[in-house]
């Protein structure tokens, strides 16, 4: 077996490839037991509204005449109907809708890449058996069980993009193969078109890496690299321009700075002041916009230094869990003797400071662009400690056996408690159960939702597709009789229904028949 795994490392492509298939097969063979995730945050029903719209070939849908009865989280209303995130994500979504049926199916092919791609990037900086290590570690830990693949956050994709920038970054410091400056404008774009903000980060460190690389080589950077770098990067721009004006009118807005003008009260950027509060129409969108999200944001504020620290600890634990001593594993030894190592840690201290301490909420998607640096790391600690013998004794090698062995262990967990049944979000739960008492009753249906005041602002039951009208069942927020009713009218051929989702258990009842015979046919 290790003869076999050694002439597959030194097969980089091959590696790759493998990895691959292996996240693939791992994941799509657990399917009896772990289904295709239900979505049940904010988030994520936005990404799957940015899904469907891209699989309807639009890059944004028309405002429904009665918009103020479907505003929902992390969605713009006006001009457009549309998703507030970049359009990759929602775009690999829409691949498997349109394809395969499922926008999961876009999260596992993405998923898959994600780790094959981390892979290729481990090539660059260190040995092949030890990228080939790396790179199953990867898939032990977040390509399979971890809420990447399990969910519709979209932390694949930039991470897809970081390891891109990261892997050829490596090639040009390392070795002076400015050809790679493709693949890591490649990256930028992919980085761009999911997460901007990462984007502007690390192609200012990319540009940084270059002018150092080319003065430590004393050689100019080859103008066919720069063209072809430049080309792809015009070609992301100018998508991303348009994508911009079809959705906010404007070809320098983007989605998500619209979004925040409409709806928050304040920035998640540490340097931003409150702004006047926007008009609200829904007391669920002013509690979490107006009340829970800037408390959020003001008791990051309040002390910089411990919510900082406590955001990175949030960090780790995610790519590597509740083992403390692991800490030690990436940053040990302390004396950095390599080129690859010093480059490893400035990349990965000013990458981490730049993404992490601007921010005053930060979950793992929001670091994906590093994850392949972050395990970088931690090999480079793991190759020294492998040959680590001090009095003879080889110490150093069972530490680095114990730490590998913890990614196994995580692994096995996570499969041994399948067993007990796949957790299933309780609002997934809750509304799967409405939506069969609606469809016991034949014909199209408008659900109107009324909260109670104590409602939990992160279980939203206000969902609906990029075409809303053709839904077989259309879910509205309640705004009181006189601003209903024309609501009721324009769905006149539809059941009325009113949910009370915050009673025990959860409180539906028909107020009204279609008016229009014909419905039921």
């Amino acid at each position: 077996m290790r003869a076999y795994l050694w002439q597959l490392a030194n097969r980089p492509a091959l590696a790759c490839c493998a990895i691959f298939c292996l996240t693939l097969g791992i994941r799509a063979a657990l399917l009896p037991w772990m289904h295709a995730p239900q979505p049940a945050v904010h988030d994520e029903f936005s990404y799957l509204l940015a899904a469907d719209t891209y699989a309807s070939g639009r890059l944004a849908n028309p405002p429904h005449p009665y918009w103020e009865h479907f505003e929902t989280f992390h969605v713009i209303q006006q001009p457009t109907y549309a998703s507030k995130y970049p359009p990759l994500p929602g775009l690999a979504l829409a691949f498997g809708q349109k394809f395969f049926g499922s926008p999961w199916v876009g999260v596992l092919l993405s998923t898959s890449l994600m780790c094959a791609a981390i892979c290729w990037m481990l090539q660059g900086w260190i040995s092949p058996a030890a990228a080939l290590v790396g790179a199953l570690l990867v898939v032990l830990r977040l390509g399979v069980f971890d809420y990447w693949m399990n969910s519709y956050y979209g932390g694949a994709v930039p991470a897809i993009g970081g390891a891109l920038v990261c892997g050829a970054i490596g090639r040009i410091a390392l070795r002076g193969d400015f050809r790679q400056l493709a693949t890591l404008a490649a990256g930028l774009a992919i980085l761009f078109a999911s997460r901007p903000y990462d984007a502007l980060i690390l192609g200012l460190i990319s540009a940084g890496m270059l002018a150092w690389s080319s003065r430590r080589r004393k050689v100019s950077i080859p103008l066919s690299a720069v063209f072809a770098a430049a080309a792809i990067l015009a070609v992301a721009g100018a998508a991303m321009a348009y994508n911009n004006y079809r959705v906010t009118g404007s070809a320098l807005t983007l989605p998500y700075q619209l979004h925040e003008q409409q709806y928050a009260a304040t920035s998640v950027f540490m340097w931003s002041k409150p702004h006047p509060q926007p008009v609200y129409r829904h007391a669920a969108m002013r509690k979490f916009w107006a009340e829970w999200y800037v408390k959020a944001v003001e008791d990051a504020r309040g002390d910089l230094v411990a919510s900082f620290f406590a955001r990175l600890s949030a960090i780790y634990d995610f790519f590597f869990g509740f083992w403390p001593f692991l800490i030690p594993a990436l940053i040990w030894p302390y004396r950095l003797k390599s080129t690859a190592e010093r480059l490893t840690v400035v990349l990965l201290s000013v990458s981490l400071i730049a993404l992490v301490a601007p921010l005053a909420g930060v979950m793992p998607h929001y670091v994906a662009c590093v994850a392949g640096l972050i395990y970088l790391r931690f090999l480079q600690t793991l190759t020294r400690l492998w040959d680590w013998k001090p009095r003879g004794k080889p110490i150093g090698f069972a530490i680095a056996t114990a730490c590998v062995t913890l990614f196994v262990f995580h692994f096995a967990t996570n499969l041994a408690d399948l067993r007990t049944g796949e957790e299933v979000p309780r609002l997934a739960l809750a509304r799967d159960a409405v939506v069969r008492t609606l469809d016991k009753e034949p014909g199209p249906k408008l659900v109107l939702v009324r909260y109670s005041p104590d409602h939990y602002v992160h279980e939203e039951w206000v969902d609906n597709s990029a075409n809303i009208d053709r839904q077989p069942i259309v879910w509205a927020r309640e705004m009181g009789a006189a601003q209903d009713l024309p609501l009721l009218e324009y769905y006149r051929d539809r059941q009325i229904w009113l949910l009370q989702p915050d009673a025990s258990p959860a409180k539906l009842s028909m107020l009204r028949p279609p008016i229009n015979a014909n419905a039921l046919k």
